[in-house]
């Protein structure tokens, strides 16, 4: 069974349905994200990996970037939903590492928060991208379930 280490967004709660329904097909570990009080490190973000040696990182939002981060250092492949590689309302100025990894990135072409155009410019060809229609920013799980 896959380890998953999951990323809330910044104005998201640690569990809920999207942790629920990882955990009924994998191991997941979800940390409580304290994004406003605590300034994140790089060393941070890598200790968390240590914690519990994850075979995918999951990110949403805030957490889609700070995963997408964490898959610059570590080598591990992330799943990122409406990540915030832009357009954050505070910003940690992490360096990205140099490892290569695999990225997809689902976007919801209804986002009012993150504006999916300008990640598709910021990250080109080197995601795998997947565009849905009708999605926003929140409610995504709910939205693919329905499906």
């Amino acid at each position: 069974m896959k380890k998953v280490l999951f990323l809330h967004g910044l104005e998201s709660n640690q569990g809920g349905p999207k942790v629920d329904f990882l955990s009924s097909v994998s191991l997941v570990y979800a940390p409580k994200m304290v994004y406003r009080i605590k300034s994140w490190s790089v060393e941070d973000l890598v200790n968390l990996v240590d914690e519990c040696t994850p075979d995918l990182i999951i990110g949403s939002s805030m957490g889609g970037y700070l995963a997408d981060v964490i898959g610059s250092y570590t080598g591990i492949e992330v799943l990122l939903f409406n990540p915030a590689l832009h357009s954050r309302s505070f910003d940690y100025h992490l360096n990205y590492g140099k490892e290569e990894y695999r990225r997809i990135i689902v976007l919801g072409e209804d986002d009012d928060i993150i504006d999916p155009e300008r990640t598709k410019e910021i990250v080109g060809n080197k995601s795998t991208l997947i565009n849905i229609k009708g999605m926003g920013h929140l409610h995504y799980v709910t939205y693919i379930l329905s499906k």
